[in-house]
């Protein structure tokens, strides 16, 4: 008669390949969720620095003194504006009368001071277009009285007045 302490090996293997389903089950839900995290995190940075960017134009557009409109290269849109908005260069943020470069392009927004100082706002293709006449226009005008800009990935169109 066999002694009826203990485990059989059988009995031993099975729980092992038990507990090692689990184990793994758990580990995939565990990495499955940290990537969710990941994307959602960097979807949150992003949408911050849209934001940002927004803001900062609507600033600008709002205190300005004067606006330009010139097309550029490679499907690129230059806004310059004279304006009393904040200068970002200086290391502290101070009011003073500046120009101010916004450029619109296939790979991105970019800031960009008198001195020659940039900041690149978003990354993607963004585009500006202008409301004059009850439509929205690729050139703007001095009877130009918003800016719409297109951002892409994902895409959105964000009104400024």
């Amino acid at each position: 008669m066999r002694p009826s302490s203990g485990f059989t090996l059988i009995e031993m293997m099975i729980a092992v390949a038990i507990s090692s389903a689990i184990i793994a089950s758990v580990y995939a839900a565990l990495v499955s969720s940290q990537r969710a995290a990941e994307v959602q995190s960097a979807g949150a940075a992003k949408d911050g620095a849209r934001m940002r960017a927004v803001e900062l134009l609507k600033g600008d557009l709002r205190s300005r003194i004067s606006l330009k409109v010139e097309k550029g290269s490679e499907d690129s849109t230059k806004l310059t504006l004279t304006t009393t908005a904040d200068s970002l260069s200086t290391g502290e943020t101070q009011r003073m009368i500046e120009q101010l470069i916004y450029t619109a392009t296939p790979s991105g927004l970019k800031r960009e001071e008198g001195k020659g100082a940039f900041v690149q706002l978003e990354t993607g293709k963004v585009a500006f277009e202008f409301w004059e006449n009850g439509a929205w226009r690729k050139h703007a005008s001095p009877n130009s009285v918003a800016v719409r800009v297109g951002f892409s990935d994902p895409e959105e169109w964000v009104v400024i007045r």
